[in-house]
């Protein structure tokens, strides 16, 4: 039968209690001394007036150990690759290697997370990363000038999720006054924008179940982080919640080491500040917990992802894996929690802090000495005290009686005290496998030969290899296959991202379900030069093969770039690609040829250059030819063109003459047309003339006949005086005589041979 959600949460609070008693009581008080052990703080037995030192023994072994563990993992870009499992399944192997490093180095801080995680484990027993499809909400602020209503209209529509947060008004410049009113404005946009997001979470945040045994969460049946969130937090989730609902999530069982990471022991700080914060800030204990429960009901527990907020259960649906890895330096079989260095050096610590207060007290004693003063059968002092009590160089001390003050000797002990202390480092050296050669140290009483330093050396490298084995396989594989899975389930763009200085592209939809991934472990500090020297060794042995007869069989170009790219990154440098090519991305060379081959090749060579001779002799040939054939047709097309050019000429003086002919003729006519008018008109003049003295005339003789005398208007040879008629008649005439002999002069200079007058290039200038 399907489970209610009373039945789950009462699943749920059972598991919850049990793995809370175990982390409070088991756990808690043990990190809690590591802690303070680790801080240097006292450990409550100090007496006034004595040596209150601390020794540093957990503090130097976990900051000591934990350079060369991170080493391991941040030397190369290649801690962590994926393998294909056929062939198919190459490429996409490589790019999931890639994608993978790329989220964890590059879009996450990779080097503190694994640095934080490290050192929790290292100090705390534990130490756990989480990692999750992230979908943040992120507010862009944009600010836009002068721009009109009908512009921000067209903005706000191509973009619905935009705001105006501010907007002003612009002030008109001269000669803007009828256009239309123009904004300065603040635009707010909210995007959300997903990632997979790796984080490392404290200890005492994370609850296991106390049935499990293994440091591996996959099979455990109840793994919860229990984290504080605000109101706000929660609702940027996407959960829907109320401030009651947070109030209500704020009674979490309380723990020491919880309290004193918060605040260095003031628990409670932050419920005493909630009433004066907004309720937005408000906060709350959220539990995300991944546990197997048969909650549907058909008799097979399912791993399911519960998410609530006090008894409210906010999230519940099947999930595939925890996504949750945690490690522990020193494994307990059968156990979640193991060992810390902090637990291996705890007691030495106590030790040693012992020793030093014992002999700084006794070197205290031993520099400023006690003294002896006399005294009488009623016990007064025989000395002055005053003078005792306030001494300085060079002072003096009164006595009563002689000999009365004298020095009470302190033997200082600290040569005796050496052996112990040499003893408590080499048994704490051979407890943790961490020595003080790993950092570089001198023991006085260790072998100092080279062969026995370099034994020391191996066993404690071995045991920080086993150390990061540890590491890897518990923490950074899981992790690692989280990313991918996360990447392959919610990543729906591409990603794009720069791989040895050129861009690569690659689709998480792509991939396959599962690759197998190994985990290659770097090596320590101090491994690191001697399997460079090996290295070097082997870099001459193929230096000598490829000067053999075996070179071919032994060496390929593969192996010598592996080699040198191996002691690129064993020198520090991340890219090897720097300084050598791979040959994988270099095109295959061609096969050599066999003699006969060459000899063909040869035979084949020289035909092809007395080829090539003759068809340079016939180019050289055909290039003469056809320089001498263009340079006929230019020396023609030069002839065709002066001839043209002649021919034009020609026509264009024919046609000047023509026009010019008919020009003249033009004029002729005219002037003719002007004459016969001039003519007629002078005809009907003279005809009129002429009438006009016949009329007068008779008259004359008629005035004659009838008085038989001449009339006065007569002159004396019996011609009539000429009246202003006449005269104007005798101008008329004249003119008409000047014009027809103008006329006659001009007919016979246009019949008269012309001569025209060209110009350089042969057009025609005039006429003479």
């Amino acid at each position: 039968m399907k489970m209610t959600d009373t039945d789950l949460l009462r699943f749920l609070d059972t598991e919850q209690q049990a793995a809370y008693q175990h982390q409070n009581t088991n756990l808690s008080p043990e990190r809690v001394r590591a802690t303070k052990e680790y801080l240097r703080s006292a450990y409550g037995n100090e007496e006034e007036g004595r040596s209150q030192v601390v020794s540093s023994e957990v503090f130097d072994a976990v900051e000591g150990m934990l350079p060369d563990l991170i080493e391991v993992f941040t030397s190369t870009d290649k801690a962590v690759q994926f393998d294909p499992v056929g062939p198919e399944d190459e490429e996409g192997a490589k790019q999931a290697t890639q994608a993978c490093n790329h989220v964890f180095y590059k879009m996450n801080n990779g080097f503190l997370v694994l640095y934080t995680a490290a050192k929790d484990a290292l100090l705390l027993k534990t130490g756990a990363v989480k990692w999750f499809w992230d979908m943040r909400r992120t507010p862009t602020f944009q600010t836009y000038r002068a721009v009109d209503e009908m512009q921000l209209a067209a903005f706000i529509e191509a973009n619905p999720t935009a705001e105006i947060t501010e907007q002003e008004l612009v002030t008109p410049a001269p000669g803007e006054e009828g256009m239309p009113p123009r904004y300065t404005v603040k635009v707010k946009t909210v995007e959300q924008r997903g990632t997979v997001r790796v984080v490392a979470i404290p200890p005492d945040e994370l609850q296991v179940s106390r049935r499990h045994d293994s440091v591996l969460l996959d099979d455990c049946p109840y793994v919860a982080h229990v984290v504080q969130k605000t109101l706000s937090d929660i609702r940027q989730m996407g959960y829907d919640v109320s401030i009651e609902d947070v109030k209500a999530a704020q009674n979490e069982d309380d723990s020491e080491d919880r309290d004193l990471r918060v605040q260095g022991g003031n628990w409670g700080w932050w419920k005493q500040d909630d009433a004066n914060i907004d309720e937005s800030m408000t906060r709350g204990w959220l539990r995300e917990e991944y546990v197997l429960v048969d909650f549907d009901g058909d008799g097979i527990a399912e791993r399911r992802k519960i998410v609530r907020l006090g008894p409210k259960i906010l999230e519940n649906y099947e999930c595939s894996h925890v996504p949750i890895a945690a490690w522990t330096p020193y494994v307990i079989s059968h156990r979640f929690d193991g060992l810390s260095v902090a637990d291996l050096v705890s007691d030495f610590q106590r030790i040693g802090t012992e020793v030093w207060r014992q002999q700084l007290d006794n070197l205290y004693l031993a520099n400023n000495q006690e003294t002896v003063v006399l005294t009488d059968a009623q016990g007064n002092p025989q000395a002055n005290i005053d003078d005792l009590l306030n001494r300085r160089p060079g002072g003096i001390i009164r006595e009563r009686t002689a000999g009365a003050v004298r020095p009470y000797a302190e033997r200082w002990q600290g040569i005796e005290a050496m052996p112990m202390v040499e003893l408590l480092n080499s048994a704490r050296e051979n407890r943790t496998g961490f020595t003080r050669y790993s950092q570089g140290l001198d023991g006085e009483s260790l072998n100092q030969t080279a062969t026995g330093v370099n034994r020391i050396m191996d066993a404690s490298a071995k045991r920080m290899k086993l150390m990061a084995r540890i590491m890897a396989e518990a923490l950074v594989a899981p992790l690692f296959r989280g990313i991918y899975k996360t990447l392959n389930d919610y990543c729906l763009d591409k990603l794009s991202f720069r791989v040895n200085g050129s861009f690569v592209e690659v689709d998480p939809q792509g991939w396959r379900d599962q690759y197998d991934m190994s985990i290659h472990v770097g090596i320590g500090t101090g491994d690191r030069a001697q399997q460079s020297a090996y290295l070097a060794q082997m870099a001459q042995s193929q230096a000598m093969v490829a000067q053999s007869p075996f070179a071919a069989q032994l060496l390929s170009p593969a192996n010598v770039f592996n080699l040198q790219a191996r002691l690129a990154e064993n020198a520090g440098f991340l890219n090897p690609g720097e300084f050598w090519t791979d040959p994988a991305t270099v095109p295959p060379a061609q096969p050599q040829p066999s003699p006969e081959q060459i000899k063909a090749e040869q035979a084949m060579a020289e035909l092809q250059f007395k080829a090539q001779q003759e068809q340079q002799k016939f180019q050289a040939q055909t290039q003469l030819e056809m320089q001498r054939i263009q340079m006929d047709a230019e020396a023609k097309l030069r002839e065709q063109q002066a001839s043209l050019e002649v021919q034009a000429a020609n026509d264009q003086r024919d046609a000047e003459r023509e026009q010019l002919r008919a020009q003249m003729d033009a004029e002729l006519k005219a002037q003719e047309a002007q004459m016969k008018a001039a003519m007629e008109s002078q005809r009907l003049e003279f005809d009129r003339y002429k009438a006009e003295l016949d009329a007068r005339t008779k008259i004359v003789v008629a005035r004659i006949g009838a008085t038989g005398e001449l009339p006065e208007d007569v002159n004396e040879v019996g011609e009539p005086v000429p009246t202003a008629a006449d005269l104007r008649h005798a101008d008329m005439q004249s003119a008409l005589l000047a014009t027809l002999q103008n006329l006659t002069v001009a007919v016979e200079e246009m019949r008269r041979p012309k001569t025209i007058i060209r110009g350089p290039d042969g057009r025609a200038e005039g006429i003479a």
